[in-house]
């Protein structure tokens, strides 16, 4: 039973050791968690304003695809409240976006038979809200948002 025993105080005495240096090491890493924590922030939320702007300009792409293809098919321009147009077609194909006519632009505005064989353009641009000053700061805007723009150009059918 004596070895035993000592094999039991000896792990004693290394827990009461450990448990002390342990408890003088607490503040270090609050410390250092404080120091780092604001580089993490900044970077959570710079993941989550590259995905938003990410996804808006997803939906850019395919109003402008959706609109070039209407074009191509010798659809009107439109407006974007008039159903069977251009307009129309790539707005209610970005749900997302609360697209107006300032925002899409067709070329050619009303093709014809005459068009077969052109290209056709549609360029979609939209202001995306930056969400923090920081962030504002990185992206060089001073109206809080960032403009992005897509383009799709097919020929004419």
């Amino acid at each position: 039973m004596g070895p035993r025993v000592d094999w039991i105080v000896l792990w004693g005495v290394l827990f009461v050791k450990l448990h002390r240096q342990a408890s003088a090491d607490e503040g270090a890493a609050a410390v250092e968690f404080a120091l780092v924590s604001g580089v993490l922030v900044i970077l959570l939320v710079g993941i989550i304003q590259f995905g938003f702007l990410f996804f808006q300009w997803v939906e850019l792409t395919h109003a402008a695809r959706e609109g070039v293809r209407w074009v191509a098919l010798e659809y009107p321009a439109g407006s974007v409240s008039t159903p069977g147009t251009v307009r129309y077609k790539a707005a209610q194909s970005s749900p997302g976006l609360e697209l107006t006519d300032a925002n899409i632009v067709v070329s050619p505005e009303d093709p014809g038979i005459g068009d077969v064989g052109d290209a056709a353009t549609v360029t979609v641009t939209y202001s995306v809200p930056v969400f923090t000053p920081l962030m504002q700061g990185i992206f060089g805007t001073s109206d809080g948002t960032f403009l992005l723009s897509s383009t799709a150009t097919m020929r004419i059918e």
